[in-house]
């Protein structure tokens, strides 16, 4: 519990046991057999103004979050590929903040692995002025594992 007071969450990908007005929407699919789900819970940070991050799994965007002042959560339910034990994981994105009446905006991003990611509950969650992102389960902190510092598989998004 007292990692959790340490961090701030700028995404939470969870399943249980966060109290979330937002429903759960499906948005990977996956041609064939799957291993079960994980559900992933995006929810803006008390001083986030607004939020674009991009969470792709096993090489597949896998959703994209848009959070704002108005829409401050997003939860989805990501299927896991049938076989797979560790699945790399990849979140790109960036983050607007109100920092003492100053606005930053912070480019974020992170790779790593879910270790059996089925039915398992992650948070993604900013440390460190939001320059180190990555998911973790609070329930099982060895389910997810990361690199710190930035992912260079990250691209800005073009329009």
């Amino acid at each position: 519990m007292k990692l959790r007071n340490l961090v701030i969450s700028a995404l939470i990908v969870t399943g249980t046991a966060l109290s979330v007005s937002a429903p759960l929407q499906a948005v990977t699919q996956i041609d064939g057999p799957t291993g079960g789900s994980f559900t992933v819970l995006d929810r803006r940070a008390d001083d986030e103004v607004s939020e674009v991050s991009r969470l792709y799994v096993n090489g597949t965007l896998a959703t994209t979050f848009v959070l704002s002042m108005n829409h401050d959560s997003q939860q989805v339910v990501i299927p896991v590929p049938l076989g797979r034990v560790d699945v790399p994981y990849v979140l790109c994105g960036e983050i607007t903040i109100n920092r003492n009446g100053h606005i930053e905006t912070h480019r974020v991003s992170s790779e790593g692995k879910l270790h059996n990611p089925a039915g398992h509950s992650y948070e993604a969650v900013g440390t460190d002025n939001f320059n180190d992102f990555y998911l973790i389960d609070y329930d099982d902190p060895d389910a997810a594992t990361h690199k710190s510092g930035r992912s260079s598989l990250c691209s800005l998004p073009t329009s």
